[in-house]
């Protein structure tokens, strides 16, 4: 016989702590979700700034909605009707989450058949953007934003349980939000991908929907009834909101708005030291959130010292004076980053706990305030529970569309007006307004006392604000996160150099590096809606581009130019009629310069950040003055999204994004985006997909070419004789065949031929000098080892996660790496060339 499990020894207290460890699960699915859908809806509606910002905003404005409309409704409940509407929001969610992929699809097919037939207008893709991410949106967030005031409703019967109650509730969610971060970026995105990651937590919600079912049903059993006490019912009637509460929901807003502008701000700087790759942006991530459910679960040790209000008002404070006081962090951090011992930045694990340490020093005290403003709130608001239900949705509702609003004016208007620093100050200020309007009501001192302390502390913040020197854009734009080992090893140098470096000898590390950057000057600098760009030019006339800190284009003509202009003319030499081009990212310009040299009737370059395009301007002696040539066209879009709204066909497709490992852009290499290639790409057409395989491993590398060979079958190899610049040539139809007459007619033409010549290349021998691999050698390559090579997919990236191990590993491609394997056999590329005398080729070859 089956022995039943006795309850009765279970206290409420302990049923009310798995409550709220199943509300702390219900967290870790909302960031999960969060995560997932907003990397699925931006291969639809985009990846630019005016996109994220939509798709964040219609999920934050759902879980306003939630909280503030269904909180209402949680007062007409009793306890019975409550658990019966929890289970069914977790439900709820969790069933949309399962229907998500085919709402995703039907969203798709709206998307691209509007812009098909009503063209490509800016202002109204962003309408439509707007409807589509809130329609998709609002029916699971809403019902998210609705879990807190029904929880709350259903586990607080007594007044003085308000506010501790809801600080551990908040934190414990809050802690399970931060877990879920970590787990979706860390290990499930990784090794399950979108797909699978999303059903584990529809697999949470109705965990949570069930074991709530049970315990509330254990609760309400005749075994436990004496330990039941009823939700306290409204009477329907409304309870005006006092004065002092009114300011708090006013001051709870605008400190919600600030928040979101600390975070976009906060991100948009610490990826130019802490990197741009997934696991970084998980890491800022995890930590403001832990900020906040430490500063909530803190609350019921600080309330005991003093009175709600007065606690409000120190906590806005203590956030304005925090944020002034760590910005000039931001300016040590790529020194402390750089003076920390190299075995620890070449191990995995430790560099995350690094980049967390790093993080935490900006975020840590003004976000454990901020989680403490919540409770503080609650306790404020709520002096009945009858009204409890209705308040917490108020107050969270309103909090959490002030940050839907500080979220869209940071990224669409302060950063790209202001700065990122003056963005950050910008919100302190805003946290001493929501001060100073509590502390002009406070009643329990005299107007003259408040107004002295309001005009003080405006004072105070504003000297602090004044002594705040400007971020250096050399060192801002130094890249750490990538070029670490080179700066260190310029330290190193210098400690093992001759007598000659005796004075240099004497400077500390921080000043030898600032002295080293001094050899920059900075040409152009900008913050814009999508990233920080800046051109810097060194003492020997070498210009660099950077975005984010990486160096992304440059004109040194031993690297960066050979590939930058190889990348625009192999494919261009190679195809017999080139007419119509499109190129993925502008970058310097030089590539779609050098395309430009050629006979076409248009270039379409898809480049959603303006400040690369204004960037490209101090580029033009290099790229032929690219942007003033009317063939031209620039599309402020990224390329997935422009190619999926177009029905253009090209004849020529060039991609040259930034390296695979960085978020945003990692989807540039998968299965999807080579199968849209494809549909663009007129009969015999070829594409050019640049590789940077320089700071990938062997398996990173055949993935790439392996995904791009599962959609097109005719695949070669070349290089631009630069180590590890690999550029795949995928031609459609037939197999590539190059008839040399052909080529050295198109190769001939003035333009063309002083374009390569600057190379130092002679175009009679090019093909040679670049050829790197035909299709039997690449089957040969991709099949080196009885390993099994994987597939990138839009659901499942697995270079955009396995690269930047490598690379901190240490773990680089050797075949493209060393120079005498850049290079391929003679037999093999004789087996792509037509037209051609082998004795007169043996002559070219020997003169060269």
């Amino acid at each position: 016989m089956k022995k039943l499990v006795n309850y009765e020894h279970i206290s409420k207290n302990s049923l009310n702590f798995c409550f709220t460890i199943l509300f702390a699960l219900s967290g870790v699915s909302g960031l999960i979700y969060e995560v997932v859908w907003v990397r699925q809806l931006t291969l639809i509606l985009g990846a630019s700034t005016y996109a994220v910002t939509i798709i964040l905003a219609s999920f934050m404005s759902g879980l306003g909605l939630g909280s503030l409309f269904l909180g209402r409704f949680a007062d007409r409940l009793d306890n019975k009707k409550l658990a019966k509407w929890y289970i069914l929001l977790e439900l709820g969610i969790g069933f949309y989450a399962l229907i998500l992929p085919l709402i995703l699809q039907l969203n798709k097919y709206l998307y691209v058949s509007f812009h098909l037939r009503y063209a490509n207008d800016f202002d109204v893709s962003n309408i439509l953007r707007i409807i589509l991410s809130f329609l998709i949106f609002v029916f699971p967030t809403t019902l998210m934003g609705a879990t807190l005031p029904i929880i709350a409703k259903y586990l607080i019967h007594s007044q003085s349980r308000v506010s501790i109650t809801i600080s551990r509730l908040y934190a414990v969610n809050t802690f399970g939000a931060v877990f879920g971060t970590l787990l979706a970026g860390y290990i499930l995105l990784p090794m399950i991908g979108n797909k699978f990651t999303n059903l584990l937590a529809v697999s949470i919600n109705f965990s949570v929907a069930a074991l709530f079912f049970m315990l509330h049903k254990h609760l309400y059993s005749r075994k436990t009834k004496d330990m039941c006490v009823p939700a306290v019912i409204s009477d329907g009637k409304e309870e005006k909101f006092t004065n002092i509460q009114i300011a708090v929901i006013c001051a709870f807003t605008i400190s919600g708005a600030s928040a979101m502008v600390y975070e976009v701000a906060w991100t948009r700087t610490l990826v130019m030291i802490l990197g741009t790759t997934t696991y970084a942006f998980t890491t800022m991530l995890a930590t403001f959130l832990l900020g906040l459910a430490f500063g909530s679960m803190l609350y019921g040790q600080i309330r005991k010292f003093t009175s709600d209000i007065k606690l409000f008002i120190w906590l806005e404070i203590i956030i304005a004076f925090s944020v002034i006081i760590s910005i000039p962090f931001f300016g040590k951090l790529p020194f402390l980053y750089l003076t920390i011992p190299e075995r620890f930045l070449q191990n995995w694990l430790s560099l995350q706990f690094i980049r967390f340490f790093l993080a935490a020093i900006i975020m840590i005290v003004p976000t454990i305030a901020m989680g403490c403003i919540f409770p503080v709130v609650s306790a404020i608001l709520v002096n009945k529970t009858d009204v409890l239900g209705k308040r917490i949705g108020k107050a969270y509702g309103y909090n959490t569309f002030g940050g839907v609003i500080g979220a869209s004016l940071a990224g669409l208007v302060l950063i790209p007006s202001f700065g990122m620093q003056k963005a950050i100050i910008i919100g302190s200020f805003v946290n001493l307004l929501a001060g100073i309007i509590m502390c002009l009501l406070y009643p329990s001192a005299t107007l003259r006392h408040r107004i002295s302390f309001a005009f003080c502390a405006i004072i105070v913040l504003s000297v602090f604000t004044f002594m705040l020197k400007p971020w250096s854009p050399k060192i801002m734009s130094s890249g750490v996160y990538v070029y670490a080992s080179r700066y260190r090893d310029l330290s190193n140098r210098v400690k093992d150099g001759d007598a000659q470096y005796d004075e240099l000898k004497q400077l500390n590390s921080w000043k030898l590096w600032d002295l080293a950057m001094q050899q920059y000057t900075t040409l152009y600098y900008k913050t814009g809606q999508t990233d920080t760009v800046s051109v810097m030019e060194r003492n020997d006339g070498i210009r660099f581009l950077t975005v984010d800190g990486k160096t992304d284009a440059s004109s040194n003509y031993d690297h960066d130019m050979k590939t930058q202009v190889l990348l625009g003319q192999l494919p261009l030499l190679y195809h017999k009629e080139p007419d119509r081009v499109f190129v993925v990212g502008l970058g310097s310009g030089v590539t779609v310069g050098s395309i430009l040299t050629h006979n076409v009737r248009t270039v379409d370059c898809a480049e959603y950040s303006n400040s690369v395009v204004e960037a490209s301007k101090y580029f033009s002696e290099y790229n032929h003055n690219a942007l003033e040539d009317k063939r031209l066209r620039i599309i402020p879009r990224d390329a997935r999204n422009a190619l999926m709204t177009y029905d253009k066909n090209y004849d020529v497709i060039i991609s040259q994004p930034s390296n695979p490992w960085i978020s945003g852009q990692s989807n540039l290499f998968s299965y999807e985006w080579y199968k849209l290639v494809d549909e663009h790409l007129s009969s015999e057409g070829i594409f050019a997909q640049w590789v940077p395989a320089y700071q990938m491993s062997e398996a990173d590398v055949k993935i790439i070419i392996h995904t791009l060979k599962s959609v097109f079958e005719h695949i070669t190899a070349w290089t631009s004789g630069s180590q590890g610049e690999l550029i795949l040539l995928a031609k459609k139809g037939s197999e590539l065949k190059i008839s040399y007459e052909q080529y050295i007619k198109t190769a001939e033409n003035q333009n063309v031929c002083s374009d390569i010549n600057r190379l130092g290349y002679n175009i009679r021998t090019l093909p040679f000098l670049t050829f790197s691999m035909n299709e039997k050698d690449i089957y040969v390559y991709l099949n080196s080892d009885c390993e099994e090579i994987r597939t990138n997919t839009d659901n499942l990236l697995f270079t955009e996660f396995s690269t930047p191990k490598q690379m901190v590993n240490g773990s680089m491609v050797n075949r493209f790496i060393k120079i005498d394997n850049l290079h391929g056999q003679m037999k093999s590329l004789i087996e792509i060339l037509e037209d051609i005398d082998i004795d007169k080729l043996q002559v070219i070859l020997d003169a060269s």
